[in-house]
């Protein structure tokens, strides 16, 4: 099996591979950070291997010598003879059960994002420069959150989608644009490789305006309306649908640029897409993929929203859900 997960305590490595009875790993778009949950199989019989794993301690994926991330365990649940379960999270776990205030004062948004990941002993692999100067404060609030709203308030003045994620136990926020997943697959060690695309199993499409937004109302810290931006197209065919943006007084100068940001995001009518595909490392949430399947008509590149990978008797799948950017 070319997936293996090591148990790491201290300076000793131990590949826990033979022990496991399942492996999966997911990532999500509205969580920081990897799951990793397996599975140990356990019985009293004499001379059956000890169990090492434990609350606290350290797992890493790897699939033949690369490393795919790195998890602390955070939860065992034991149930009579079956195999003994296990979930861990790589280090974001920290960033998202903590709470911390922070009061930034025009401090640019990569700036605040690497004081953050230094206050909480969080490596940076790489943060990409993000000039917008963020003037807030933050009272008691998620880590994470602080870090997502931060990006948000980026975005929706710049016009720039990112990505967030954390890599061999490092954060690295990047354009979104800038990592598309591409690839291929075997059946077998040392036997051909086949596209990725060229397994589709179960597509399913789903479009909605149940997220639509055509019409952005900017106010600011007194709730009075700064300005209006509208698609009149989509409002004729699909009624008025508005959501409201709250600025402070200092960003008013910018509400026509966060609105019509707003706008290009939300006057759309979404898309979900789901697929089950051969198995690939490179499928994380927040990456881009392109795909076309003439079933369902999906056709074009797609935001990872989630995506889940299961190892079963040896065989690598994966089920992202994939939304139109």
């Amino acid at each position: 099996m070319a997936h293996e997960l090591w148990l790491i305590k201290g300076g000793t490595m131990t590949n826990i591979t033979p022990l496991l009875g399942t492996l999966t790993w997911r990532s999500n778009m509205e969580e920081l950070g990897d799951e990793i949950n397996f599975s140990i199989a356990f019985t009293d019989t004499n001379y059956f291997p000890v169990n090492p794993c434990d609350i606290g301690d350290m797992v890493a994926l790897y699939n033949n010598g690369k490393e795919i991330t790195r998890a602390i365990i955070v939860d065992e649940l034991k149930n009579g003879r079956s195999p003994i379960a296990y979930v861990a999270f790589d280090y974001a776990f920290y960033l998202n059960k903590s709470n911390a205030v922070y009061q930034f004062n025009k401090l640019s948004a990569d700036a605040c994002i690497k004081k953050i990941a230094k206050d909480f002993n969080i490596q940076v692999g790489k943060i990409v420069s993000i000039p917008k100067p963020i003037d807030q404060i933050y009272n008691d609030k998620k880590v994470s959150e602080i870090i997502k709203d931060i990006l948000t308030i980026a975005e929706q003045s710049l016009g720039v989608k990112y990505l967030m994620e954390m890599r061999q136990g490092k954060l690295y926020i990047e354009k979104q644009g800038d990592v598309v997943v591409t690839g291929t697959f075997q059946l077998f060690e040392g036997g051909p490789k086949y596209d990725i695309h060229s397994a589709l199993m179960n597509p399913s499409k789903r479009r909605s305006i149940t997220e639509m937004a055509n019409t952005i109302q900017v106010v600011g810290n007194n709730d009075k309306v700064v300005l209006t931006k509208s698609d009149n197209k989509m409002i004729e065919k699909y009624g008025r649908i508005t959501k409201v943006i709250k600025l402070d007084q200092n960003e008013k100068k910018s509400a026509k640029q966060v609105a019509e940001n707003e706008l290009k995001q939300l006057s759309k009518v979404s898309e979900e897409n789901s697929v089950e595909l051969m198995g690939h490392d490179d499928f994380r949430a927040g990456r881009l993929f392109a795909l076309e399947e003439p079933t369902t008509g999906i056709k074009g590149t797609f935001l990872i929203k989630d995506v889940l990978h299961t190892i079963s008797k040896g065989i690598h799948t994966i089920k992202p859900t994939l939304e139109v950017k």
